[in-house]
């Protein structure tokens, strides 16, 4: 990754850089870009640009001096519970879209979470993305691996290549695990009701974390709107939360989630 400057504007861009070594990584590289590119909505980094010279492939970025979340847990410490919450509720605003455009992510993590000027989540990197409809000309092999451990989930560990949207509520809770209490879940999956690491977490927070990754994907939240009408209802119960938040996030998440439809079809109608 690069930071670039527009020598006119003075804006500055970050540049992903990927060099051709096998016959399959341009594709995939490309399709993510595309990816990037047409995925409109303000919880995900949008793709400026893409191309490639000779065996250099490349595409452009808005670049975000804010950093990623993860940055913000420091010295063994979690960030305030709203902020967390505020944090994780936008994540699922940006996987409903990338869901309902037949897109897993496959990484989701705090590193892949960064802040917007306005200190807001935006979800990046989608270089592990599975495309549930197919529309690539590749496939990540059965039985394959993928994604980054402490946050994939379980099933995703032996066989990447068949997970659905339910991979990535996983990585939700386990990133909202994180930001909590400063600590990675461990790499086998025994997060539990009575683990010491949430004494300080909310008890109606645990089990929604819980909820978010169990083991078994049929246990989880089916889907990232589920997801988040849950967390939008577990905000009201929380002690000094203004009464009523949640419901007004969930009014931007059905606004902006029309604002991304519309978007979307009247760009049909450009020339």
């Amino acid at each position: 990754m690069f930071l670039a400057r527009d020598r006119e504007t003075g804006d500055r861009y970050a540049i992903k850089i990927r060099e051709a070594k096998e016959k399959e990584q341009p594709v995939r590289f490309i399709a993510e870009a595309q990816d990037m590119a047409r995925l409109r909505h303000p919880r995900l980094v949008p793709v400026l640009d893409y191309g490639n010279e000779g065996r250099l492939y490349w595409y452009a970025m808005p670049f975000f001096p804010g950093g990623c979340i993860r940055d913000r847990v420091k010295d063994g410490v979690g960030v305030p519970t709203l902020q967390a919450l505020s944090w994780t509720f936008q994540v699922l605003e940006g996987l409903h879209i990338v869901h309902k455009h037949g897109l897993v992510h496959r990484d989701v993590k705090p590193h892949n979470v960064l802040l917007d000027q306005a200190e807001e989540a935006v979800i990046t990197d989608f270089g592990l993305v599975r495309h549930m409809h197919g529309g690539v000309p590749y496939r990540t092999r059965t039985d394959q691996s993928m994604g980054t451990p402490n946050y994939r989930a379980p099933e995703q560990a032996v066989d990447a290549a068949n997970v659905d949207q339910r991979a990535d509520i996983y990585g939700v809770g386990a990133t909202l695990y994180y930001l909590l209490t400063a600590r990675r879940p461990g790499f086998l999956y025994m997060v539990t009701p009575d683990d010491p690491v949430m004494e300080k977490v909310p008890e109606q927070l645990r089990a929604y974390i819980l909820k978010c990754m169990s083991y078994e994907p049929g246990e989880r939240f089916p889907d990232a709107r589920s997801c988040a009408v849950e967390l939008a209802r577990l905000l009201d119960t929380l002690p000094d939360v203004e009464k009523g938040l949640g419901g007004e996030w969930m009014r931007r998440f059905d606004q902006q989630e029309r604002a991304t439809w519309w978007e979307r079809f009247t760009s049909w109608f450009k020339w």
